[in-house]
C-alpha cells in the first residue's frame, strides 16, 4: 500500500513539475514567457538558400516582409520580425471580442540548420475591430493578460496553440521544400 501511495505522490509531483512548463497547461513556457523554439536540421541546404526561403516565407505569410521584418542581417544569418494574427475571444455567452496576438519571430541560420524562437506574445483587444494596429500599441503580455480568468483562457489558448502549430509548420515546410521554378 505504501508503494501505491508513493507512486501516486510521484505522479502528482511530476504532473505539477510538467505543468509549470506550460501556461495553463497549454502554451509552452521558457523562463516564464510563452516561447516556441526548435532547431531544424536540413541536409544539403546552404545558409543563403535558407535565408532566401525565409524571406519569402515572411512575405507570403504576412503579405509584406518589409512591414514585418525588424532585423535582417544576411552575414550573421539573423532575421527578426514581428507579426500578428487575429482571433476572436468569447468573453461572454453572446459577446466575442476581436483580438490581435502579436509575437516576435527570431530566426538564426547556419549551414544545414536553422533555429527559430517565437516569443514576446502580446494581446490587444478590440471591441470594434480595426484593420491596422501599431506594434507600439500591441497590448499586454500574454502571460499577464486576463489573469484570474483561467477557465475562459483555457478555452482561448488552444486557438493560439493551434495557430502557432500552423505557423511553425508553414515555416519549416517553406525552408525544407524547394520551390518549383519550372513555368
Amino acid at each position: 500500500m505504501k508503494k501505491i501511495y508513493f507512486l501516486l505522490f510521484l505522479l502528482f509531483v511530476s504532473n505539477e513539475i510538467l505543468a509549470q512548463d506550460k501556461l495553463l497547461g497549454i502554451l509552452p513556457l521558457k523562463d516564464g514567457k510563452v516561447t516556441y523554439s526548435n532547431v531544424v536540421q536540413l541536409k544539403d541546404v546552404s545558409k543563403d538558400v535558407m535565408y532566401n526561403r525565409i524571406k519569402h516565407w515572411f512575405a507570403d505569410t504576412y503579405n509584406s516582409g518589409k512591414d514585418v521584418i525588424q532585423i535582417d542581417d544576411k552575414e550573421t544569418g539573423e532575421i527578426i520580425g514581428e507579426g500578428c494574427f487575429k482571433s476572436s475571444w468569447r468573453a461572454r455567452f453572446f459577446f466575442a471580442q476581436s483580438v490581435n496576438i502579436w509575437k516576435t519571430i527570431k530566426i538564426q541560420l547556419k549551414e544545414d540548420r536553422f533555429r527559430y524562437e517565437i516569443t514576446d506574445f502580446r494581446i490587444k483587444n478590440y471591441f470594434i475591430p480595426t484593420q491596422n494596429a501599431s506594434v507600439k500599441d500591441a497590448g499586454v503580455p500574454i502571460e499577464e493578460w486576463n489573469k484570474g480568468h483561467d477557465s475562459k483562457n483555457k478555452k482561448f489558448y488552444p486557438k493560439i496553440a493551434s495557430e502557432m502549430a500552423l505557423l511553425i509548420n508553414s515555416l519549416e515546410n517553406a525552408v525544407k521544400n524547394k520551390k518549383d521554378d519550372s513555368w
